[in-house]
């Protein structure tokens, strides 16, 4: 007998872990995570420590990814970039997740004018490129301090609010939540017990395709210098920075933008077998 069956969590977990695309995925952007939280700080080669004798060398044993103009390690460099990028595309998306599902759970389960109003001001949030928004959040709040990761967050928090809207009006007018009403069930007892556990499906499956997102938004805007201000290094950033060497000097732009690569597919792979996973009527 299949432990599984009366578990739809850990049923969807179990078909999870048999993709062997998607635990591979989510390996290889776990190992880039560690890499760069772990390791910046154990290299020998310090990247906020210029080395100018050392300029423009060509990848080999002692610089594995090479050196940019100023003699610093690529390699450092890069594992510093991707601490920035993904700290800050990560917060983007918590911020996001958090505030648009609950908006979405109240404007879903209230309606009403509540719904009318929030309804309203997404559009009108989704209607701004968020270019435009970050470049008002950076000069609002401080150029190149990485402020521009609230204006991600905003720009993606819209998707959290009318994927849970449309969740939660679903479910609204099914026959346990009419069976709860008549029980004297209250509000937060039919969120916490029937709403909750029937929006969290299509939540975690965005959420992993918004934090992908998220890093590829941060790049972008990183290599139009709406970004954390040098010498500090970001994916993006070190993009730009390395372009006016791109047939020369090839490998500064090439490693910075295989780490960016890596991290978007290793998501992608991992997001696709997560929605098969636990929505398999999805993939059907």
């Amino acid at each position: 007998m299949n432990k599984t069956n009366g578990n739809p969590w850990a049923s969807g977990f179990g078909r999870l872990w048999r993709n062997k695309a998607s635990m591979a995925g989510l390996g290889l952007f776990l190992f880039i995570c560690l890499a760069c939280i772990l390791l910046p700080d154990r290299l020998k080669w310090n990247y906020f420590e210029p080395v100018f004798s050392d300029s423009l060398k060509l990848p080999g044993p002692e610089h594995i990814f090479g050196t940019n103009v100023l003699g610093r390690d690529m390699l450092s460099g890069v594992l510093y970039g991707g601490r920035n990028t993904l700290r800050i595309a990560a917060s983007a998306t918590f911020f996001a997740a958090v505030t648009g599902s609950v908006l979405g759970l109240v404007t879903g389960y209230f309606s009403g004018r509540t719904d009318f109003i929030i309804s309203r001001l997404v559009d009108l949030v989704s209607s701004i490129p968020v270019i435009l928004l970050a470049l008002a959040v950076e000069y609002t709040l401080g150029w190149g301090k990485g402020r521009f990761g609230y204006a991600i967050a905003i720009s993606a928090a819209p998707q959290f609010v009318r994927l849970v809207r449309a969740s939660v009006q679903s479910i609204m007018g099914r026959e346990y939540i009419e069976a709860a009403r008549a029980l004297g069930v209250g509000h937060f007892g039919i969120i916490r017990r029937h709403v909750l556990r029937n929006i969290a499906t299509p939540v975690i499956i965005h959420l992993t395709n918004c934090f992908s997102e998220a890093i590829l938004t941060c790049t972008i805007l990183g290599y139009l210098v709406i970004g954390i201000n040098p010498p500090t290094p970001e994916w993006g950033a070190l993009v730009y920075r390395g372009k006016e060497y791109i047939f020369t000097k090839t490998y500064l732009t090439v490693f910075p933008a295989l780490a960016i690569m890596a991290c978007i597919i290793s998501l992608n792979f991992f997001s696709n077998g997560l929605r098969d996973a636990l929505d398999p009527r999805e993939s059907a």
